[in-house]
């Protein structure tokens, strides 16, 4: 029997894992025995043959699938014969002394189950985490609402991270975090392992709760520290997590509570989802509705201002314009301009500095349309309109000129994934300046055959999975180790979007622009409707094809000859529910697109085609978004006018 077996579960942070387990071989446990096994759960990111290469003293177990926190966990659990089992989260490094404490301090208390440590984040700075109390209904509550982070120090509201327990003393709590668990196995054998419900968080919580029962104390022991790198395989922020979190904790509550308690706290879990998704969409929107409402009020006073110096210096009388409705004309001429330059992405993330004179000039010409239908008594002075258009121009500009001074561009984190043969690879790291930290993460995809050499993250077939799986930024193939057309079919045929780069020689100048001192070449495929005009410009062309045949249904009626469905798709596209012209085929053959609704008509059956051979339809996706605009959208949609009823 060893003293301490360790556990760690990886998926996708082999660069973690890597200075975890060098921790681990750095750690002084004198005569400790030690046991180390690490549980892959199909990883993509060549953790599994690095292992073998560089740990030859770590137990690995291979999953094929991913099974879960919990189940990878009892998996070597299982396996393991030790008086204590310690549960690591592979993005932690420990302390030298950490294994050492942990089991003489253990020793020494034989009352206590368990133990958990002081950790602190790549910062440096205190996990609140570290010391926990089992959530109820008010810690819960206080949690959610920030009252905790409000009141960090305060017994009644800090509860759920005990924030009122100092953070350097050694205390009784009643959760451990399942970043580091260090228990007796006596212990676990007596609670039962990890309950394999519970498929990520929430598990440590239970568990906890179950050592508690089992009449045992649970020990925050803050005389080692480790840290831990928190937020690295999970993004937090996320709706994904809130919801994944909740959910946990909703099996929880009905696992460990019971009648109208637990009926309370489980209304109150599903309360809390929807509210984290409510301050999720409101927090997505609100810097853009701001921004409008100081677009608003700009340009509202600029019409002011205009009107009143037209009013004094053109018609030499202040109160020239006094009783009329020139109030409530440039409440319509702003919102018309707000509206222009909402719809040509003044709000948007990645615009196009460029539209925003196009957004000036269409807000100009609505507002001359008003002009035209408003009765003469409501009419204002083109004068008024004109320098109002003028003064609009100037204030965008400018404001997108001092955001662009002032704002610091976001440093972006980049994770890079190179396709090509070793020593091309190498060459292009250099090339590229990979070799500094601030360039991020850098994955190597094998583009022959699977040599297993764990140089290399992945293999070529595995390549849209690594890609979406690491979360990749660039993909930088190599024309040394695929021929071009292979390249090409690959990087239509990825679902995540990234940045393509292509090392080779000057030949690649016929496909990509090559980048200024680097024998590199960019592509850039764009997809018109990743951009935010074009995708409300396809909205705004269903809409108004909708309704146009609102205005004409009967004769719509007839001529697709009575079926209800093509009424129902007209309402379903006016509401986008759907769209008039979409993608055709499996999901296969367009699920690397942009996202857009359900077709009526699929693009690929819109026009008649003489044969479909194979990837046809892929091939007619592809050239749908690639080439999109409105135009054509109304060509196809009138063509087949007595086709509206697909479903």
């Amino acid at each position: 029997m060893v003293d301490i077996g360790i556990v760690i579960v990886n998926y996708n942070v082999r660069h973690f894992l890597v200075q975890c387990l060098e921790s681990i071989r750095k750690s002084r446990t004198g005569d400790l025995k030690t046991e180390v096994w690490v549980v892959d759960n199909a990883s993509v990111d060549g953790a599994i043959p690095l292992l073998k290469k560089d740990f030859p003293e770590v137990s690995l177990i291979e999953n094929t699938e991913n099974v879960g926190f919990s189940k990878a966990n009892n998996q070597a659990i299982q396996q393991l014969q030790a008086k204590y089992i310690l549960l690591l989260n592979p993005d932690t490094i420990l302390e030298e002394n950490t294994l050492a404490d942990c089991f003489f301090y253990m020793e020494n208390r034989k009352e206590a189950g368990a133990l958990g440590v002081r950790m602190i984040d790549g910062n440096g700075i205190f996990l609140p985490e570290s010391k926990r109390k089992i959530p109820d209904l008010w810690n819960s509550f206080c949690k959610l609402t920030y009252l905790s982070k409000i009141f960090p120090s305060s017994r009644l509201f800090s509860g759920y991270n005990l924030g009122y327990l100092p953070e350097n003393e050694i205390a009784d709590i009643e959760v451990l975090c399942g970043a580091f668990m260090f228990i007796r196995k006596e212990v676990l054998d007596k609670t039962g392992y990890l309950d394999e419900r519970f498929f990520m968080y929430g598990e440590d919580i239970d568990l906890s709760y179950r050592i508690l029962k089992a009449g045992y104390k649970i020990v925050y022991f803050p005389k080692s520290t480790i840290i831990h790198f928190k937020g690295e395989s999970t993004k937090k922020a996320s709706l994904q997590y809130v919801r994944t979190f909740y959910g946990a904790m909703s099996l929880y509550v009905n696992k460990h509570y019971a009648g109208k308690r637990s009926d309370l706290f489980r209304w109150f879990i599903l309360f809390a989802i929807q509210m984290r998704a409510v301050l999720s969409l409101v927090g997505k929107f609100f810097s853009v509705l701001v921004r409008m409402l100081v677009d608003g009020l700009t340009i509202a006073g600029l019409l002011y201002l205009i009107k009143k110096y037209w009013a004094y210096f053109y018609f030499g009388d202040p109160d020239y314009y006094q009783g009329t409705s020139i109030g409530v004309n440039i409440i319509l001429y702003t919102t018309l301009w707000v509206m222009s330059l909402w719809f040509f992405g003044r709000y948007d993330k990645n615009k196009k500095r460029y539209r925003l004179g196009y957004a000036v000039l269409t807000g100009l010409i609505l507002i001359l349309v008003v002009y035209a239908l408003e009765p003469l008594e409501f009419r204002t002075s083109r004068a008024l309109i004109l320098l109002g258009s003028l003064g609009t121009l100037l204030y965008v500009l400018l404001s997108e000129f001092l955001m662009s001074t002032f704002q610091k561009p976001k440093k972006p984190s980049l994770s890079t994934v190179i396709v090509a043969p070793k020593t091309e690879a190498e060459k292009i790291k250099m090339m590229m300046g990979f070799d500094t930290k601030e360039t991020g993460d850098v994955y190597v995809i094998n583009p022959g055959e699977d040599t297993g050499d764990p140089y290399y993250t992945n293999h070529i077939r595995n390549l849209d999975k690594t890609v979406s799986q690491l979360k990749a930024d660039q993909l930088i193939f190599s024309s040394a180790g695929l021929p071009i057309r292979d390249i090409m079919e690959y990087m239509t045929k990825l679902t995540k979007k990234v940045d393509y780069k292509i090392a080779g020689d000057e030949s690649l100048g016929i496909i990509g622009k090559k980048i200024p001192g680097k024998n590199l070449y960019s592509l850039d495929i764009h997809f018109p409707l990743e951009d935010g005009f074009w995708r409300r410009t396809k909205m705004i062309t269903d809409m108004m094809i909708s309704g146009l045949f609102i205005l004409f249904l009967p004769i719509v009626f007839v001529l697709n000859v009575g079926r209800i469905q093509a009424i129902r798709n007209i309402f379903l596209v006016f509401i986008q529910k759907k769209t008039w012209i979409g993608y055709g085929g499996d999901i296969t053959d367009y699920r690397f697109l942009p996202d857009i609704p359900k077709g009526v008509i699929p693009f690929p059956m819109a026009k008649r085609a003489i044969r479909f051979y194979d990837g046809y339809f892929k091939d007619k996706n592809l050239e749908y978004a690639k080439s999109y605009n409105p135009w054509s959208d109304l060509a196809l949609v009138f063509s087949n006018i007595t086709n509206l009823h697909g479903k």
